[in-house]
């Protein structure tokens, strides 16, 4: 049976039979009986912490699923580790670390004010012990300009803003709409939603692929239904209507009874498309500019030498969220919200408060060269020699672990690569990680419902290049009411995910009722949400919420 102290308070939570969690708080000599979902019972403690409740007593995962995401086995035909351990991150050998809330003073740096347990991301380039291998691009420093956002509600769940969205976003930006091994052989096609709209993507080479508006050029019905293989025509069922993959008319039924039409729809509309790192993108808009342009070089050459498109999706997992996508997202663009949402961070020690925050037009990064294990918020922070030496360690686990699945290839690698985990964002909804993180989000709206959302996560495992890789794991749906633990292949993520997931529900509900009608995004913590809204409302038309400096 679990059994855990809270991060903060020391509390005592202990699961009992029936996923029911009794709190045992010694020091102020009270007790008290909970659901794993938050209903009291019996005893004097009336309130509990919702996230702890769900670490201690909801179904969790089993012993051979619960690892941290990042040494997940990669495939069943991967080869086992060489080496033992987890460097300590959720295992219960590592001691769990309890101390009183004091909160976060801060300090002035020459950047700006940062958490008090800044150490300058310099300090760690200039120790790497790979020096010459650090690309040029994590030297950069871009903090967001300005201060603290006030932005108004109802942008995140008024349909004018749904249908404005779908208007100057998913029809005029770019978008990933699939993995390029999800459509390997010519023909395959992959059918992308976003809102009301619906794509077809289409292989039609070795490296060639196409993308069309699913709907016949007759009398709009959809020519697919389903995503799919070797298709060598898209033929409309309703009447017999029919293109190659290339888009070109195959076939008008009774062209006599149409005189003048085969002009018109000789060949299929043709979207916008353009791969980068192993994804597949699309774009409506006719007049874009290019994909790479819209990234930007920064982003381009940071993530230049992992090379994604060599990676192995092993998992893949869509789940309806009751919130607005943008509500979703933002949980997953700072790491602010650790302290009071994943306490199992705090117990190993760390509550995430040194992140970096560069933003670079329509990319950002958050945590570039950044070392966990400080927890400011409790009083706890970490010389930096200490911080240094854990950073040297971090390098040489992942590169022996990752020299089993990529073999010499690691040796490219500087100590800060092999150290990097940074959740990046590509306006509008994409998050790729940067480093060896193997997460990559995706959060659409779902359908044209601006109160829910279709929040997606992959895991993308080290690969040796040139080695043949196996189908990329097929998509898991889950709905509402199901838990991310269900999706056993996320291991430890799926935890960090229902707690998250925990939050934002309650988020969107109490943005409808929230007097004043505006939320406030800090200056620096939060700044990779501040860049999400100054483009969201350049997108849209809005007025700026922001002074630009």
């Amino acid at each position: 049976m679990r059994r855990e102290p809270h991060p903060i308070s020391g509390a005592i939570f202990q699961e009992e039979e029936g996923n029911r969690v009794r709190i045992t708080d010694e020091k102020r000599g009270k007790s008290g009986l909970f659901t794993w979902d938050g209903t009291w019972l019996e005893g004097d403690i009336t309130y509990a912490d919702p996230h702890m409740l769900y670490l201690v007593g909801a179904p969790t995962l089993p012993p051979e699923k619960d690892i941290f995401w990042t040494v997940l086995p990669p495939h069943e035909s991967s080869p086992k580790p060489s080496f033992t351990g987890n460097m300590g991150r959720g295992t219960t050998e590592r001691p769990k670390v309890v101390a009183p809330y004091v909160g976060d003073p801060g300090k002035e740096t020459d950047d700006g004010m940062r958490s008090s347990a800044h150490i300058p991301q310099e300090f760690f380039l200039e120790n790497d012990r790979k020096p010459e291998l650090i690309p040029d691009v994590y030297k950069l420093k871009s903090p967001m300009p300005g201060g603290p956002a006030k932005i108004a509600t109802d942008r995140f769940y008024k349909q004018e803003y749904h249908d404005l969205e779908v208007e100057h976003l998913w029809k005029k930006t770019w978008q990933m709409a699939c993995r390029e091994d999800d459509i390997p052989e010519i023909g395959d096609y992959y059918l992308y939603d976003i809102a009301h709209l619906q794509f077809i993507v289409v292989r039609t080479g070795d490296n060639e692929f196409k993308a069309y508006p699913n709907s016949c050029l007759h009398r709009g019905r959809k020519l697919r239904e389903c995503s799919g293989k070797g298709a060598r025509e898209f033929r409309c069922p309703y009447h017999g209507w029919s293109w190659k993959i290339d888009g070109s008319l195959k076939d008008l039924p009774a062209e006599w009874d149409f005189p003048g039409v085969r002009e018109d729809v000789c060949q299929l509309p043709q979207t916008k498309i353009a791969t980068w790192g192993g994804f597949v993108f699309i774009n409506p808009d006719p007049d874009a500019i290019s994909l790479e342009e819209h990234m930007g070089p920064e982003m381009l050459q940071h993530y230049e030498k992992i090379q994604l498109q060599n990676r192995y999706k092993q998992a893949d997992v869509i789940k309806v969220v009751r919130c607005n996508w943008k509500v979703a997202m933002e949980a997953f663009l700072e790491a602010y919200h650790t302290i009071a949402t994943h306490p199992q961070l705090l117990l190993s020690g760390g509550d995430l408060s040194d992140n970096r925050s560069d933003v670079f037009g329509n990319w950002s990064r958050l945590g570039h060269v950044s070392v966990s294990g400080a927890s400011p918020h409790r009083g706890i922070t970490i010389p930096k020699e200490h911080a240094l030496g854990a950073f040297h360690a971090v390098a040489d686990f992942n590169r022996e672990y990752l020299r089993d699945h990529i073999g010499d290839e690691v040796e490219k690698f500087s100590d800060t690569e092999l150290n990097e985990q940074t959740f990046n964002h590509l306006f509008p909804n994409f998050s790729p990680w940067g480093g060896w993180g193997r997460i990559v989000y995706r959060f659409r709206p779902n359908g044209d419902n601006p109160d829910e959302c279709l929040m997606q996560a992959m895991l993308l495992a080290p690969w040796k290049e040139g080695k043949p890789k196996p189908p990329p794991a097929p998509t898991r749906y889950l709905g509402p009411d199901d838990l991310w633990i269900e999706a056993e292949e996320l291991g430890t993520l799926a935890k960090i995910f229902d707690q998250d997931c925990g939050n934002v529900p309650q988020v969107h509900a109490g943005l409808k009722t929230k007097q004043p009608a505006y939320v406030w995004y800090s200056q620096y913590q939060e700044s990779i949400i501040r860049n999400f809204h100054r483009n969201y409302e350049k997108a849209l038309g809005l007025e700026p919420s922001q002074k630009e400096l």
